[in-house]
């Protein structure tokens, strides 16, 4: 069996939080809009980190040197990436919610934090 590192657990864990996170939405507002805008949030932020574990993944292996301007990089399509989906939000609030946009953009950095604890805690356990 392949064991999964750190991030491959992250995106693992980020979708018991989305299916979650909708759901109680959808109860509290019964409104479709909040739950597809946390959507679209949501799986924003899985694609842009998911292509940038990718790459990040295949320039280490392949071409280390191209590492560091590979992730500035990145990062800048990222912040365009996610400045888009909230522009178009903005500008469509009958459609869009654009809070529950943006808490869907923080989905994988609020999955990382707990999962980092508690895996990086239980690895250190296993190797002594």
């Amino acid at each position: 069996m392949k064991k999964t590192n750190l991030i491959e657990k992250i995106f693992l864990f980020s979708w018991p939080y989305i299916i979650l996170f909708a759901g109680v939405t959808y109860i509290v507002t019964t409104n479709w809009d909040y739950v597809f805008s946390f959507f679209l949030g949501a799986f924003s932020s899985l694609l842009m980190n998911s292509l940038n574990y990718r790459m990040m993944k295949n320039l280490f292996e392949n071409h280390p040197e191209l590492i560091k301007s590979r992730t500035i990089l990145m990062y800048i399509v990222k912040f365009i990436f996610f400045g888009i989906i909230l522009y178009v939000t903005y500008n469509n609030p009958e459609e869009w919610n654009v809070f529950f946009t943006f808490a869907g953009l923080f989905t994988y950095r609020i999955v990382s934090i707990p999962v980092t604890l508690i895996f990086a805690k239980k690895e250190d356990d296993s190797d002594a």
